[in-house]
């Protein structure tokens, strides 16, 4: 009977073994996997509206077709040609593009400005179609071992942020941290190899990555899926980028389908930076026209305006501060409010009352909660009524860290306050315009010229992908941020 059973686990064990096996498409090597096609199709399907929900889908139907048209060229060359795959531009200023399961790509407008031409969209696209190809996050589904569905993307409190998104940590992993050294190498070889076969110059993601390097030099920005330690460094990935062009470029010559002036034009009038109509950041000051109010950050902190969520952040401490508005169906009083918030959250009060912020009814107090990563943590919340809605502003540390953390999540809160209409109506967008060089034009001129920062000579510089130092040459065509209707 022993023996039996024995024999009976073996059987069974290689029969699972055997039916998680499946043909890699791109290395032509069978590997254990633990989901099938269907299911990696059926996990970016339910997932595209999670993301859409997330970051935004940008109104722009031209760029939408043509960023999808791009989109197709390269997938009828790729190493999953029967795969549908879909593209979008998502309504998010953070320089990345990521890929969902089953071919569902999304480059957010703030990569799009970054670009200097077609061939290097599609050196981006073929990037992110490696790694569906490659099955990248099948593979790593599969090394995590199951299908634990909870989201990092901005995991920073318990249990209300939690659902700030549904992603899942399989899905994160290509939103957030990419998929690790080797993966992101190989994403960027079959992006090259894409791009060749479907016409592109290959040379174009090597100086895509150029830019990259030069805004992290700039910003301290680490690669173009976030700053996460997971990613190559840069430089690493344009050693090897070069390697695969020669080597590419001994057997095919290629050149860009459209020119770089026609991309620009392409772009003109992308919108550039946060949408004012979700709220935008001056000088650490948070405020946003639509909803009339605005809150002062500590300088130097990290702010990630979503379309559910504002948090702030240390950049280099685990201070955190967040805040979310809810509607309110009908009036009460300010501490049943809080307190029903408070409960909601699984935090237990310390000490509180109402308080008054800037002529706004409010409540302010200390709570203790514990947070999925941090811990044991403590909390300084502030429930503010404007209009019929409440403002939910958390800020909080680990419990040993909150005596240094508490001056400035105190401070953000009390300094919360509502805008007057005159102050509502001043902001306006920025947006990419296309200027023509002319004789005597410098990047310092034409910034005075449009009534913009001095500061924002270098970021021109890196946008447009200028070596210092080089004159400009009348007639060339160049990206500019500003808030100036109409074409420059």
């Amino acid at each position: 009977m022993k023996y039996q059973l024995i024999s009976f686990l073996a059987v069974l064990g290689l029969t699972f073994i055997l039916s998680g096996c499946a043909l890699n498409p791109v290395s032509k090597q069978n590997e254990f996997v633990l989901m099938s096609e269907a299911q990696e199709i059926e996990l970016g399907r339910k997932t595209d509206p999670q993301i859409i929900k997330e970051y935004g889908y940008y109104d722009d139907a031209d760029l939408q077709g043509y960023l999808n048209s791009i989109c197709q060229k390269l997938a009828v060359v790729s190493d999953r040609p029967k795969l549908y795959f879909r593209c979008k531009i998502t309504d998010s200023p953070v320089v990345n593009a990521f890929a969902l399961p089953g071919g569902y790509i999304y480059v957010n407008r703030g990569l799009l400005a970054l670009l200097n031409s077609e061939a290097e969209l599609a050196g981006v696209l073929g990037h992110e179609m490696g790694h569906v190809c490659a099955r990248h996050h099948v593979r790593q589904h599969t090394k995590q071992g199951s299908y634990q569905i909870f989201s990092e993307v901005v995991s920073i409190f318990v249990p209300e942020t939690r659902s700030i998104s549904s992603i899942s940590d399989l899905i994160a992993l290509a939103v957030i941290r990419g998929f690790g050294r080797e993966n992101e190498l190989e994403a960027d070889r079959l992006g090259m190899k894409y791009a060749a076969r479907a016409g592109y110059d290959i040379k174009a993601l090597g100086d895509f990555l150029n830019i990259l390097q030069r805004m992290e030099e700039e910003s301290g920005q680490t690669g173009y899926h976030g700053l996460f330690s997971t990613h190559p460094e840069t430089e690493r990935r344009i050693d090897r980028s070069l390697m695969e062009i020669e080597k590419f470029g001994r057997r095919q010559k290629t050149a860009g389908l459209i020119s770089p002036e026609d991309y620009k034009n392409k772009i003109n009038g992308l919108l550039y930076g946060l949408d004012p109509r979700e709220g935008i950041v001056v000088n650490s000051i948070f405020r946003h026209p639509d909803l009339r109010f605005e809150m002062t950050f500590p300088s130097q902190w990290e702010i990630d305006n979503r379309k559910t969520v504002l948090g702030a952040r240390h950049p280099q401490k685990k201070f955190f501060i967040q805040m979310r508005v809810k509607s309110l169906g009908e009036k009460i009083d300010v501490e049943s409010l809080a307190e029903k918030i408070s409960r909601d959250l699984g935090l237990i009060k310390l000490t509180g009352g109402p308080v008054n912020i800037n002529g706004l009814r409010a409540y302010k107090g200390t709570y203790r909660g514990k947070e999925k990563k941090l811990g044991a943590i403590l909390v300084v919340a502030g429930f503010i009524i404007l209009q019929d809605k409440v403002y939910k502003v958390i800020g909080f540390s680990k419990a040993q860290e909150f005596k240094e953390a508490r001056p400035y999540l105190d401070k953000t809160i009390l300094s919360f306050r509502e805008l007057t209409s005159k102050e509502a109506g001043e902001f306006k967008p920025n947006r990419i315009r296309i200027y023509t060089i002319k004789a005597g034009d410098t990047l310092e001129k034409i910034t005075k010229k449009f009534g913009r920062d001095p500061h924002e000579v270098k970021k021109l510089a890196i946008l447009n992908n200028l070596p210092a130092g080089v004159p400009l040459r009348v007639g060339d065509k160049i990206k500019i941020i500003t808030d100036r209707p109409g074409n420059s």
